[in-house]
């Protein structure tokens, strides 16, 4: 499966948040519902709904199969789920889905271009800037590279003035001049 599900901080307030077992279970369950029409072994299975069995949850879950018995009571009796049973396996149905899951395919898409947009835009920036930092570094090792070159030109004309200045002394020493 992939994609995710949604949860309002406002799942604290919840009557069973105090229950672990009771939010696992219903987080399992919300996990594994369905996020659109479709069938399943010739059964139709609607959005908000999964089809599991009390073994099935108690292998995916490790949670005891008497402690699935009663969160699926309680669930049920808080109007959280409804379950139609029969002899190979149950459809629950989350019965307010769309308050854990109901955002409109337009305002998801629109959310998604906005993150995308932005996404993008930030990437290129910092493409953009990680680009400058290149050119700054090709500039500033070009610039290193012409004051090596201007310093040794330097120090090459200051050898020849100092031996030429030398040879001269000599000369002037040795009456050569």
């Amino acid at each position: 499966m992939e994609g995710w599900i949604k949860i309002h901080r406002r799942f604290q307030q919840w009557e069973w948040y105090t229950n672990s077992e009771m939010v696992h279970l219903f987080i399992h369950l919300l996990i594994t519902a369905t996020h659109k029409d479709g069938k399943w072994k010739g059964h139709e299975i609607k959005r908000g709904q999964t089809v599991a069995g009390i073994s099935s949850l108690h292998k995916k879950t490790g949670i005891s199969v008497q402690t699935i018995r009663t969160c699926i009571n309680r669930l049920k009796s808080t109007g959280e789920i409804t379950v139609k049973s029969t002899n190979k396996f149950s459809i629950i149905t989350i019965c307010n889905y769309e308050d854990y899951q109901g955002m409109d395919n337009a305002t998801n898409t629109q959310i998604n271009t906005q993150t995308n947009k932005q996404l993008t835009n930030n990437q290129q920036t910092t493409n953009y800037i990680q680009e400058g930092k290149e050119v700054n570094k090709k500039a500033e090792e070009a610039k290193n590279k012409k004051e090596q070159i201007l310093k040794n030109l330097i120090l090459e004309d200051n050898l020849k003035r100092e031996r030429e200045t030398k040879e001269f002394i000599d000369d002037l020493m040795n009456d050569r001049i």
